[in-house]
């Protein structure tokens, strides 16, 4: 069986698209998000990276801009099944290239307190917890984490 590739998706994402990438992200990330959610959100461009297995999305990565220097994660997810075999890793490679490419300098995430194994990872990628969001999530806190993004030259 060959390696599943992550890819950027063209922008508009189409309808059943959406619904897809609510289904992945429900499923990995425990978010009520629906596809008209999914619609609304305002992506930059390349903001959507899809990982596909036979034509169903099972990992997806949206993002956005806060400001022309700064990204934000909406969502990120790999399929329960396939996590712990590189993909998670692949993608914030590709992410990160694409923010350089677009001069964007920092990230930023709220992941659930009790999401360790995503804290985790994000953690081995260079992100820092920076405080608690109270109240983000129904009954749990979110941790707020950043990272900076390191160029060859810094």
């Amino acid at each position: 069986m060959s390696r599943l590739q992550w890819k950027f998706s063209n922008l508009p994402i189409s309808e059943n698209l959406c619904l897809e990438i609510a289904r992945i992200l429900r499923l990995t990330t425990g978010e009520p998000l629906f596809q008209d959610r999914i619609a609304m959100l305002p992506l930059a461009k390349n903001g959507a990276l899809l990982l596909r297995q036979n034509d169903v999305i099972v990992g997806s990565l949206l993002w956005m801009k806060t400001n022309n220097s700064t990204a934000r994660i909406l969502g990120f997810g790999v399929h329960p099944e396939l996590q712990g075999n590189g993909y998670g890793t692949e993608c914030w490679h590709m992410l990160t290239a694409e923010l350089l490419k677009q001069k964007i300098m920092q990230v930023t995430l709220e992941v659930r307190e009790s999401n360790t194994n995503a804290i985790n990872f994000y953690r081995s990628k260079g992100l820092i917890p920076k405080g608690w969001i109270e109240n983000y999530y129904q009954e749990e806190r979110g941790v707020l984490m950043e990272q900076r993004i390191k160029t060859e030259n810094s």
